[in-house]
C-alpha cells in the first residue's frame, strides 16, 4: 500500500471521529455538580429588635445539583460556575428551616449554555441564630526558638499586636479565652527574629478574626561574659541601724547577650543585697534580687560580706 493511501485513510478516520464527537456533544445531557453555597447572616434592618444577629451553626459549603445542557457545555461546567445564595432572616435564639429553590442559584458565566435542573442534596437547611458579639482576646504564641551555639535569647518573644478581635455567635465567643498562633519551631537561630506568623484557625470556625496573622520578634545576641567591679551591696531589714557592708563593693561576673552585658551600669543595674539578722554575727551571703534580669550572674567576689557600723 502506498504512503499516500495511508494518509487518506487516517484523514478519513479523523474526520469520522470529529463528526461523531460533534454529533454526540450536540445532544442534551445531565450531570451532577457540587456548587458553592453561601448562607448570609440576617441584615440588621431585618431583625425586629434591631440587634446584630449571626448564624450560630455549621452549614455546608457546597450542595449537589443536576445541570442540563448540550454535551460539550455540560463537560465544561466547573463547580464555581454556579452559586446558591441563601439570604436569611431571624432573631436571637431562634431557628428557621429554609428549602432551597432554583431561583436562588446564580450563574457566574453568562455564556455557558447550561441550566440547573434540580437541587439534589441537601434540599433544605436549618439555621440557628444568636447575638453577634466582638471580643478583644489575648494572643498566645506556639513558637519555639532554639538559638545557635554561643548565642542567647534575650528576654521573651514579643507578639504584636498582643490582642486580636474575635467576632462570632455569643454562645461560642464567650467561651474563648485566647487565640493561638500556628506552631512554629526555629532551629539554630543566630540573628534577631522578625517574622509574620498566622493565627491558628480551622476552616469551619463559626467565628472570625480581625486579622489573620501577627508579627513575632525575638532578640538573639552573641553570648558574652563581663567582669564588673565596683558593684555596691545594699543592706535590707536593718531598721534604724546605720550599717554598711564590708567590703561595700564587690566584683561580679555576668553572662548574657553581648549588647546587654556590655552596657550594664554596676552602680544601678545589679541589685545586690544582704539580709540583716540581729542575732547573726558571722558574715552574710550576697544575694541577687533580679531573678528575671536579662543576664545571668555567674560569680560574686567576695560572695560573703560582714556588716559594720557606720
Amino acid at each position: 500500500m502506498k504512503i499516500g493511501d495511508w494518509g487518506i485513510r487516517v484523514g478519513a478516520v479523523l474526520l469520522a471521529c470529529f463528526l461523531w464527537f460533534h454529533a454526540v456533544t450536540e445532544h442534551t445531557y445531565t450531570r451532577e455538580v457540587n456548587i458553592r453555597l453561601i448562607v448570609e447572616n440576617p441584615p440588621l434592618e431585618n431583625t425586629p429588635s434591631n440587634r446584630s444577629v449571626i448564624i450560630a451553626n455549621k452549614v455546608p459549603e457546597r450542595i449537589l445539583v443536576q445541570v442540563k445542557g448540550h454535551g460539550k457545555d455540560v463537560l465544561l461546567v466547573k463547580e464555581e460556575d454556579f452559586v446558591l445564595r441563601l439570604r436569611t432572616e431571624g432573631e436571637v435564639n431562634s431557628r428557621r428551616t429554609y428549602r432551597f429553590q432554583l431561583d436562588q442559584i446564580e450563574k457566574r458565566d453568562a455564556e455557558l449554555d447550561v441550566q440547573v435542573e434540580e437541587i439534589i442534596a441537601p434540599s433544605e437547611l436549618e439555621v440557628h441564630f444568636d447575638l453577634r458579639v466582638e471580643r478583644n482576646l489575648p494572643i498566645v504564641h506556639n513558637i519555639d526558638v532554639q538559638v545557635a551555639p554561643a548565642h542567647v535569647l534575650v528576654g521573651p518573644l514579643s507578639v504584636e499586636p498582643s490582642h486580636v478581635s474575635v467576632v462570632g455567635p455569643r454562645s461560642i465567643v464567650d467561651t474563648i479565652e485566647y487565640v493561638t498562633t500556628d506552631t512554629l519551631r526555629l532551629d539554630n537561630v543566630s540573628d534577631d527574629v522578625d517574622q509574620e506568623v498566622p493565627l491558628s484557625t480551622v476552616a469551619d470556625n463559626l467565628w472570625t478574626l480581625g486579622q489573620p496573622s501577627v508579627r513575632v520578634r525575638a532578640d538573639v545576641q552573641i553570648l558574652a561574659d563581663n567582669d564588673m567591679a565596683g558593684v555596691p551591696v545594699k543592706i535590707r531589714n536593718a531598721g534604724g541601724l546605720r550599717l554598711r557592708a564590708d567590703p561595700e563593693f564587690v566584683m561580679v561576673k555576668v553572662r548574657g547577650g553581648v549588647d546587654v552585658v556590655s552596657n550594664l551600669n554596676p552602680q544601678e543595674d545589679l541589685n545586690l543585697y544582704v539580709n540583716y539578722v540581729s542575732s547573726q554575727d558571722e558574715s552574710y551571703p550576697v544575694l541577687n534580687t533580679d531573678v528575671d534580669a536579662p543576664f545571668e550572674i555567674l560569680e560574686i567576689t567576695p560572695s560573703q560580706v560582714n556588716l559594720v557600723s557606720r
